[in-house]
């Protein structure tokens, strides 16, 4: 492979089913681009997708962002690095392979494709335990223990580790002539990361380039989730710009991104090391476009990879109510706490465990909780969410139907009329069935000696209605 000192790269969206801007990416392409680059991963949007193996966005936008990446970039002969699917498990990544499939019979495409899976077996976690490995929980939470166990391996339904860089360099390297890389749960930051880190590009500013296009035109401004910036990176800096005339990169919109998502606005863990930008500069260099120089990278004493994986925890059924009466919502506090204690003893004859009641007051601190900061002040009309996971579905239904029902009819002192404490807005709505409940187990750091370690590769070659070969 020669090696070039300058890239650039075109980051299409901020997520894969965000939506991809057509026109911005033609124009990426007046560039002579060498990559276009997607990521569409993430743990954001809770546990229940890993669990159930489902795509985080439908697919029917997942469809439409993937046919105009792979569309507009094959005809112009540019490679291109998405990640997809949401959760990253296998399923997804069989997913988005099977839309592929489908753009590909539809334009009358082949792609040659590698492929990057991230989920990762027990036998695999439970062999290095017992070896001796230790994986520590990445943040504080009670659910998380502090080291990864076997039990807790094995009581997991799914588990992925996130795809570093290294997994993307080696696949490209050892396979020319791909016409793109399809990976699962991946590093976001690594995916931009790679080909900069491949051509040698200094790795605190391949990194930092990497955290300032991951999530495309988030960088500029006005910031849109679903438009993409450019990148063209050098031996000492990069710069970035829209290529959306509507928009424009300034110090503020790049420096802004930079501390996206991060509790230390000057450094960010990755795997293997920190970035650090508390000497990084940012420079406007014409309208719409910043320079960008002065990261460095900081080597962590071993390299770790994070695992993530989910427990089944049993069955969500929920009730949406609105509060308008004055007493009502004066009294709320009240006739919630009575109405759970009336909850408990009419399901005693259950065990504790068997199901949990919650209730969110939005209107009324339903975001913070305790740690809201600005003390409440009552207002006209507050909505009430009741909240039941039981270990079945059915179970679920039912407490949360008689804990609505109680609340609405609920007698407490001062109380006008004899019904309608609660308003709820359909029919059914007492009680309605959610589905399956996961919760994160693990959150952990698993250390590797190999960075490609836990992660399968595959070569896979997709022709129109011939179906994927390997």
């Amino acid at each position: 492979m020669t090696r070039k000192e300058e890239l650039r790269i075109f980051s299409a969206t901020s997520f894969m089913g965000h939506g991809v801007d057509a026109e911005s990416l033609e124009r990426g392409m007046d560039y002579d681009l060498d990559f276009v680059i997607a990521q569409g991963t993430t743990t954001d949007a809770g546990p229940y997708y890993l669990g159930a193996g489902k795509p985080v966005m439908a697919e029917e936008a997942l469809r439409r962002d993937l046919e105009l990446i792979i569309t507009i970039a094959k005809r112009n002969n540019v490679p291109f690095i998405i990640s997809a699917g949401g959760c990253g498990s296998d399923e997804t990544t069989s997913l988005v392979l099977d839309l592929i499939q489908d753009i590909c019979n539809q334009h009358d495409l082949t792609l040659d494709l590698g492929v990057i899976w991230s989920e990762v077996a027990q036998d695999y976690l439970m062999a290095g335990l017992k070896e001796g490995k230790k994986a520590k929980r990445i943040v504080p939470h009670p659910v998380l223990e502090e080291y990864l166990s076997v039990e807790n391996v094995q009581a997991n339904d799914k588990i992925v580790a996130q795809v570093g860089p290294e997994v993307v360099m080696d696949l490209w390297e050892k396979n020319p002539g791909l016409d793109g890389i399809i990976a699962g749960r991946s590093l976001d930051v690594g995916l931009y990361a790679a080909i900069p880190l491949l051509h040698g590009f200094d790795k605190g500013l391949a990194m930092h380039f990497g955290k300032i296009m991951e999530d495309g035109a988030l960088a500029a401004t006005p910031g849109s989730g679903n438009d993409g910036l450019l990148g063209i990176i050098r031996k000492d800096h990069f710069d970035v710009k829209p290529t959306n005339p509507l928009r424009k990169c300034t110090p503020e919109s790049v420096t802004g991104h930079a501390f996206y998502e991060r509790s230390d606005p000057s450094k960010e863990a990755n795997p293997g090391g920190d970035l650090d930008i508390s000497l990084a500069t940012y420079t406007q260099i014409d309208e719409d476009t910043v320079r960008v120089s002065g990261a460095r990278w900081v080597e962590a004493p071993e390299y770790t990879v994070k695992l993530e994986g989910v427990t089944n925890i049993g069955y969500r059924s929920i009730c949406i109510a609105g509060m308008r009466d004055p007493q009502v919502i004066k009294n709320v506090d009240l006739i919630l706490e009575e109405s759970r204690e009336i909850v408990q003893d009419y399901f005693a004859y259950l065990p504790q465990d068997d199901y949990s009641l919650n209730f969110k007051v939005y209107g009324k601190n339903a975001i913070l909780g305790p740690f809201e900061p600005t003390p409440y002040v009552q207002g006209h009309e507050i909505c009430v969410l009741i909240d039941v996971v039981a270990k079945t579905q059915k179970l679920a239904n039912s407490v949360c139907s008689f804990t609505s029902s109680t609340i609405s009819h609920h007698g407490f002192e001062g109380r006008l009329s004899t019904a309608g404490n609660l308003a709820i807005p359909f029919s059914p709505g007492r009680a309605v069935p959610v589905g399956e409940v996961y919760e994160f187990t693990i959150w952990h750091a698993w250390p590797l000696t190999d960075p490609k370690e836990p992660f399968r590769t595959t070569r896979e070659t997709i022709r129109p209605k011939g179906g994927r070969d390997q």
